[in-house]
């Protein structure tokens, strides 16, 4: 099941300053994406952006925040027995 996409951004990343990164959104916009406490002590968090990066990904942001959405563009759906 896909998320809402109204309230998701696509974007990709253009630069990596640790605690920011700076992507640009489908429509040409520069936005900067938050990161919360647990992303910025996380060295793993920091290698995936980096390569990320570097493969010239595009990745979900949450349109409000501005924060990347954890799930990806998929929801969870709860299993039923």
């Amino acid at each position: 099941m896909l998320l809402n996409t109204s309230d998701i951004l696509t974007a990709q990343l253009t630069a990596i300053q640790y605690p920011n990164i700076t992507a640009e959104t489908e429509s040409g916009h520069q936005i900067l994406i938050q990161t919360n406490q647990k992303q910025r002590k996380d060295p793993l968090f920091w290698e995936s952006m980096r390569a990320i990066l570097k493969a010239q990904l595009w990745i979900p942001v949450s349109k409000q925040w501005h924060q990347l959405v954890a799930t990806d563009w998929l929801a969870t759906m709860p299993v039923e027995s």
